[in-house]
């Protein structure tokens, strides 16, 4: 793509910025202003527009949805100092954005070998899968606050919520130390430390694709152990 056309995008999607900042700004309102979120928006915006091929197959709106909202969540990690309880929640929510992206790009890879998209019960089951990964990886970053000394069952509005989530906690703790050598390294990293998946690649010597690879299996076998609950 030229330089214009790529110009003429970011443009046309200037929404999908605010759209991504009014997401995140609710967790966020006490410590940033809106404004400085679309900020961040749009400077992942521009970074989604010099990488986006039309010939992958992928519109630019969901191409850069992803990217938009890391930079969002990137940028308030440099910037700002937040209350770990709100850093977890947004942890959570870069973490459900990048497994999902990844579903999205398998998917992708799938239909260009010919295989049909999931439809009906298929569908369902597979948004179900989805969901249950955004809780767990919810659960996996209160169960990192507890290792540094915040008990995670105030994020609940009652005790015996808190008590499940603990427990839940200590078996995903159990099952992360069971995980692959290079997985349960990238969960730690991720989680523990807050780094996004292309830092936390860098740092295993791995690239940023397959770092989202092995979240996204990560992930699976993490959301077994909730199922199994």
């Amino acid at each position: 793509m030229e330089q214009a056309e790529r110009t003429q995008l970011i443009e046309r999607h200037l929404d999908l910025s605010r759209r991504a900042a009014a997401m995140v700004f609710p967790r966020v309102r006490d410590h940033i202003e809106f404004d400085e979120l679309v900020a961040l928006a749009n400077a992942g915006l521009a970074e989604a527009a010099s990488r986006y091929d039309p010939t992958k197959g992928a519109s630019f709106n969901t191409f850069a949805w992803y990217r938009v909202h890391g930079a969002i969540i990137d940028g308030i990690r440099r910037n700002t100092n937040l209350p770990r309880r709100v850093w977890a929640k947004l942890v959570a929510l870069r973490a459900a954005s990048d497994y999902l992206e990844h579903r999205g790009e398998r998917d992708q890879g799938a239909a260009q070998q010919g295989v049909a998209p999931a439809s009906g019960p298929d569908a369902l089951a597979a948004i179900k899968e989805a969901m249950a990964a955004i809780r767990t990886m919810y659960v996996t970053s209160l169960e990192t606050l507890q290792e540094k000394g915040f008990d995670p069952g105030g994020e609940t509005p009652n005790v015996a919520e808190g008590i499940d989530v603990q427990r839940l906690g200590a078996r995903i703790r159990v099952a992360i130390e069971k995980l692959p050598d290079k997985e349960r390294e990238l969960v730690k990293k991720h989680y523990w430390e807050g780094k996004n998946l292309l830092e936390a690649g860098a740092e295993l010597g791995i690239s940023k694709s397959w770092a989202s690879r092995l979240h996204a299996q990560a992930v699976d076998r993490l959301r077994k152990v909730i199922d199994d609950d």
